[in-house]
Order: C-alpha cells, then structure tokens, then sequence
C-alpha cells in the first residue's frame, strides 16, 4: 500500500476510523471490521495490565523508574524518573503527578491529558516499571546503605543483602582490632582508677594527720610491680611535703600565739605593779596634804606628791593600753592559727570529693568498656536471627501517600520500595544501664570500699 503522490498527513487529529480511511481508501468497505478488532485487542490488553496492576497493588513514589508506552507516537516509549515532587515530566503533556498511583491509574490519568489537550483523541497507554526506588537500610549491619527493591523481599532478605549482623559495623572496624583497642583503654582506665584509690587513701590519712597510709589491696593485673611502686611512692613523698608544710604553718602561728600570750602577761604584771605603787603614791600623797592642814611640812612638798602622783597614773594608763594591744594580738594569732586549719579541713575535703567524683567516672567507664567487650564478644561477629533471638529489634520507616510511620518488624516481614529499615541489637542479657544495676563483669561501687588504709 502506497500513499498517493497528492496524499499529506492532515494537521489535525482525527479519530481513529477517518485515520484508516484516509490511509486506506481502498480498504474502506472492511474499516468497520478492522476497527472493531482493534477495539478488541485494546479492551483485552488495558484488561491486563489492570489485572496484573491490581494483583501488584505497586504504587510509584520518588525514585521509581517508569517505562512509558503511547502507541501511535514516534517520542514514546521512553522512561522516567518520579522525581521529588512525585511527579513525572512528558513530552507535550509536560509534569503529571504520579506519587500514590498505580500503574493502570497513571495509564488512565496520561490518557485523560491526552484526551483533554486534544492531542490523541483515543490513545492507548502503557505504564510499566523500569526499575524500583531503593530500600535502605542501617544500624548493626555489615553493610549499610540503599539496595535496589525487589518485588517480595522481605527483611531477612534484606538483611542477607546488606552482609548480615555486625555489632561493629561502623567504619568497618574488625571486631578482633575493636577488642584490642577496648583491652588497651581498659588497661589504661584501670591504671588511672587505683591512681585515684590511692590518692584517697593519701587524702583521708593527712585528714588524720597521720603520717602514712595503706595502700589498696587491689592492683589491677596490668600493673607491674614497680608501677605500683611509683604511684604510691608519689603519693607518699606528697604526704610527707603536705604534712610538712602545714606543720611549718600550724607551729608558727601556735609560736605567734604562745610569745602573744606570755606578753600579755608580762604586761598584766607590770600593769599590777604599776597599779600597786600608784596606790602607795595616793597614800603618800593624802598623808602630805593632812601634814600641811597642820603646818607640819610646807606648800612645796605636797606639790612634789602630787606631781609625782600624776606621773605613776599615766604609767598605769600606758601600761593598760599596752596591755589591751597585747590581747588584741593574741586573739588575731588564735583567729589566724583557727583559720588555717579550717582552711587545711576544707581543702582536704573539697580534694576528697573531687577524688571520690572522678572515681566514680573511671568507674562508669570501666563498666562500660566492659560491657562493650562483652557485648563485642557476644554480638560481634555476623550472626543469623536464631544467634540473636530475642535481641534483635528491627523498626521500618515507611512513608505512605499523606503519612510516614514507624513498623516494628521481624525477619518476616514483607520489605516494600522505599523503605528505611533500622537494626539494632537490644543488649538484655545482664549488660550494665545506669538505671538498672551493674554488669557481673564489673565491679559494682556499692561494694568497694569508700576509705581505703583505714
């Protein structure tokens, strides 16, 4: 069949029957039947592709791929990206959405942008997937990150997919080399918890005053004899100086005290003396003045008493200041010597609780390495759901059309396109958590001794 040399394509869309007449002239008495054929065909497939759509009940989100099929146009088929909007873009029909779609929903949807744009007055339309949007997963996995979707996968798949569990997954750390570095910062935290013991130990004997202490009974075993050595040898030489120099101090203010205290009574006896002689004066002095009432000595000699009567008052006067200097002295030596061993208490009790605090964090951290070798040695390696049971805990992130929630799963459950599946392995055989008690690899606090040497 050829086209007439005068025959042009029309510039206008036709339905489908002036399309075959035109085409076909010749044929024109058997167009009625071949259309009706057509028809047939068409119903059959789009009955199809509904019925495999609805058995799939796949619905196209960001990410999908899809393969677009327009019989009858040169620019199709071709394939597209759902992109962050959820929707697709296509040529002369521009942006149609497609999130939350099936498939024989966005068919019937490019064929109703057809219709309406006059474009294709009966086109026939079919939406495929080329490829699936990722799932993603992560957590205590070998290898987290997106996988491509396949239909019917479920999370013991995915799993699979991503290499299994791995505790130590992070940085693709080797539980081996894990175990190693713990071992090393245990060992380190060790030597810095008896450190800590026996600076307490140091701290309640200057406490005491005394001159020496015991040492914990304790060493860890990565300790070797003369480490152990050393660290209480510094403590000792530090007690020693400490208990020294606060000695110097006490025993100049208790000698500042006592020379205040003796001349305070060498003043108080000079100032009875004075007092005692000043009392004679007053005697000698009220003896000449009845002398002179009776003429028996002159006008000069009772002036003379009186002159010296004022001299030994102001003696007396000078000697009671003095004296009041003097207790004034002695109160600031007592006021200085009761300070500085407050000072010295205060000092001792403040370095004590912040020994005792950091202790208590050396300890926290021993535990917590101990649990995580534990938990390395138990979880460490890739392990199956059975190797697990029970400590496994697997949540889904799913957005739907309008929503997104969270699924508790299990290895059953069925995976979908777009998922985030997150694992993690819950620690519930006897690991240590600040509010439920310690773990039985680590020493519990409560049980050690808070003074040491005693």
């Amino acid at each position: 069949m050829r086209m007439r040399a005068d025959q042009q394509f029309p510039s206008r869309p036709m339905p489908m029957k002036r399309w075959c007449r035109w085409l076909f002239p010749e044929f024109e008495p058997a167009v009625g039947r071949m259309l009706a054929v057509i028809g047939s065909l068409a119903v059959a497939f789009v009955l199809l592709t509904a019925g495999a759509s609805r058995a799939d009940g796949y619905t196209f989100d960001t990410g999908d791929i899809l393969r677009i099929s327009v019989i009858g146009e040169a620019s199709y088929p071709l394939e597209v990206v759902v992109d962050d909007r959820g929707s697709i873009s296509l040529p002369m029909l521009g942006d149609i959405k497609a999130r939350g779609l099936t498939s024989v929903a966005l068919s019937q949807t490019i064929q109703q942008a057809f219709q309406q744009q006059k474009l294709i007055l009966e086109p026939f339309v079919k939406v495929e997937i080329g490829q699936y949007r990722p799932f993603f997963i992560s957590g205590t996995v070998a290898h987290p990150g997106s996988y491509p979707f396949q239909p019917g996968i479920t999370v013991r798949h995915a799993l699979a997919i991503a290499g299994g569990f791995r505790a130590t997954a992070v940085g693709n750390t080797e539980p081996a080399l894990e175990i190693a570095d713990l071992r090393s910062t245990r060992a380190n935290l060790a030597i810095e918890e008896y450190r800590l013991k026996v600076r307490l130990a140091r701290l309640q004997a200057e406490s005491r005053q005394e001159k020496s202490f015991v040492a914990p009974p304790d060493p860890p075993v990565e300790f070797g004899g003369s480490l152990i050595a050393d660290i209480i040898a510094t403590e000792q030489a530090q007690l020693n100086a400490r208990l020294a120099a606060y000695q110097d101090d006490i025993s100049f203010l208790e000698a500042s005290l006592e020379r205040a205290k003796k001349e305070a009574k060498m003043v108080a006896a000079s100032r009875d003396e004075r007092e005692k002689t000043a009392n004679l004066q007053l005697e000698e002095l009220q003896s000449a003045r009845s002398l002179r009432e009776k003429g028996l000595i002159t006008n000069t000699n009772v002036i003379t008493a009186e002159r010296a009567q004022t001299s030994y008052r102001a003696d007396l006067a000078q000697t009671e200041l003095q004296q009041e200097q003097v207790r004034q002295e002695m109160l600031n030596s007592e006021s200085e010597l009761r300070k500085k061993q407050q000072s010295h208490e205060m000092e001792l009790i403040a370095q004590t609780q912040d020994t005792q605090v950091e202790l208590g964090k050396i300890q926290s951290q021993i535990r917590y390495v101990a649990d995580k070798l534990l938990f390395i040695f138990t979880y460490g390696e890739q392990r199956t759901f059975d190797d697990l049971q029970g400590a496994v805990k697997i949540s889904i992130f799913r957005r739907d059309q309008k929503i997104a929630h969270d699924i508790v799963a299990d290895q059953n459950t069925e995976v979908r396109a777009g998922d985030v599946i997150e694992v993690s392995v819950v620690a519930n055989k006897g690991f240590y958590a600040p509010d439920s008690g310690a773990s039985p690899n680590a020493q519990n606090p409560a049980t050690q001794p808070a003074i040491v040497g005693q």
